[in-house]
């Protein structure tokens, strides 16, 4: 029992099916775990005891039965808190959210139950989404394991938190621009964000709640955090597929592009003057370099055919992403502008401008983005003929130390080297692949100088999820993986 909450969802789908181990009784191993832990990390704000004890009973009794099951039957599992649930609050870090229970489940969280998963509860983010720790008004910062004096990565960093710390089975996510990965990265997970519009967002806040409920944030699509890379295969199957609305719209995950490392054509991106990583994070890809070599990979680096750079991916990522946060304005509050207008009088062609830019761009411009982003995803289609992946950092450092200024968001800074670097450089790596609408999956590589663990991360084709995993499992294995964080074992 001591590892059991440390294994892959895999291995625990396998002690479940074969009855070394109870739903209920995996269920309180997570849940006595949870008592001893969550206080200090802060990962878990809402739990759902009495319904997740039911469920886990009723899953027990099904698989008695012999019924038919699902693909994540009986597994006690997480939520971000965006996502709505039925008769259980969802917050999302927002002040005016902090008593709002919704009267149904989010989309993607009724097919989690559909495949059989038992919701323990939600974890902590940002408001609304939107920064790159998991800290809000409402319940606090959460604390990253390896080191509680530095940040949990964001916005999915509570749920990042209680699946490296043995809190759960795994989180289900979601991100705009790195949520899932770069948390994943600082806590040394393996993490993934699925090709854009494969899981549908009804139900994610924002849009919701409210008639929102039934839009989709541009940009924005569903991921999870894992211990292997292998558990977000039976994740995928159980949410992967077009609301119903769509009516017959159908979509299919397509097969892995290689089994073994030595089938795979590696494009590789180490560096870029846009965004310079540190120390770190090049040794961890030097790591990664010389295991793909060992294992035969056709690998090639910084190959003529990347389509851009990432200075223009960047632009375009930024117009679109304030685009998108238009919709919530909640966060606009007089505190917020006062800031971003200090920080536009104090560095008048600095990112504060592009926030302002953005945010009241006219339709015209954000068609412009729009069109430029179709035309950059048809550059990384062609770019993926070539290639199966592309490998390349997750953010410039490991898990830096709490900024404490939730509302001064353009006037952090991040240390890459012993040298200042804007604070939203950290998103730079990821936004790539959200631009693109493509896969990514993290892959913990190696603890760094500091202790605390560093990944990188595999972008594939739109639909190739199954390949960015596999990759990412079979490089996983040849480099440190997943390690449970020695305080809270």
């Amino acid at each position: 029992m001591h590892d059991l909450p440390f294994q892959s969802a895999v291995d625990q789908l396998s002690a479940l099916a074969s009855g070394e181990v109870s739903s209920e009784e995996l269920l309180d191993v997570y849940l006595s775990r949870i008592d001893a832990h969550n206080r200090t990390l802060n990962a878990i704000v809402t739990l759902d005891v009495d319904r997740a004890r039911r469920d886990a009973r009723n899953a027990d009794a099904k698989r008695e039965s012999g019924a038919e099951l699902g693909p994540l039957h009986g597994l006690p599992i997480t939520l971000k808190d965006s996502y709505e649930t039925a008769g259980l609050r969802t917050v999302c870090g927002r002040p005016h959210l902090r008593n709002y229970v919704p009267e149904q489940d989010a989309e993607a969280v009724r097919r989690l139950r559909a495949a059989g998963a038992v919701i323990i509860g939600k974890t902590n983010m940002p408001p609304g989404n939107q920064d790159v720790q998991a800290d809000n008004p409402v319940f606090g910062p959460t604390l990253n394991p390896w080191n509680t004096a530095r940040t949990s990565g964001g916005s999915a960093g509570g749920g990042a938190v209680a699946t490296a710390a043995g809190l759960t089975a795994f989180d289900f996510g979601s991100e705009i621009g790195g949520s899932t990965r770069i948390p994943a990265h600082f806590n040394g997970l393996y993490g993934h964000k699925a090709t854009w519009r494969s899981i549908p967002l009804i139900g994610h806040v924002p849009g919701g709640p409210g008639v929102g409920r039934w839009g989709e944030i541009d940009l924005a699509c569903a991921g999870a955090q894992v211990r292997e890379a292998r558990d977000l295969v039976p994740i995928l199957h159980a949410t992967v597929g077009p609301p119903e609305r769509d009516g017959g719209f159908s979509y299919t995950l397509a097969p892995p592009r290689a089994g073994e490392l030595d089938g795979f054509r590696v494009a590789v991106w180490p560096e870029d003057p846009s965004c310079p990583v540190d120390h770190d994070v090049a040794t961890a890809m030097d790591d990664a370099l010389n295991a793909l070599k060992a294992a035969g990979a056709k690998v090639e680096l910084r190959p003529s055919g990347l389509p851009g750079d990432m200075a223009t991916s960047h632009d375009i990522f930024l117009r679109l992403l304030f685009g998108a946060f238009t919709y919530d304005r909640s966060g606009l509050t007089a505190a917020s502008n006062t800031a971003l207008l200090a920080r536009l009088a104090q560095h008048p062609r600095g990112e504060a401008l592009y926030a302002l830019r953005g945010t009241f761009q006219s339709h015209y411009s954000w068609l412009q983005a729009d069109v430029a982003r179709h035309e950059l995803r048809q550059r990384w289609t062609e770019f993926f003929r070539d290639f199966d992946v592309l490998l390349m950092p997750v953010t410039p450092t490991t898990a830096p130390p709490h900024h404490n200024k939730p509302i001064d968001r353009f006037g952090r800074r991040i240390q890459v080297n012993e040298r200042s670097r804007p604070y939203w450089d950290q998103v730079k790596w990821s936004a790539i692949a959200n631009v693109a609408g493509s896969p990514a999956t993290t892959i913990p590589v190696r603890t760094g100088r500091d202790g605390l663990p560093v990944g990188l991360q595999v972008m594939g084709p739109s639909g190739g999820d199954l390949t960015t995993i596999k990759f990412a499992e079979l490089l996983g294995r040849e480099l440190e993986g997943y390690q449970p964080p020695p305080a809270f074992m």
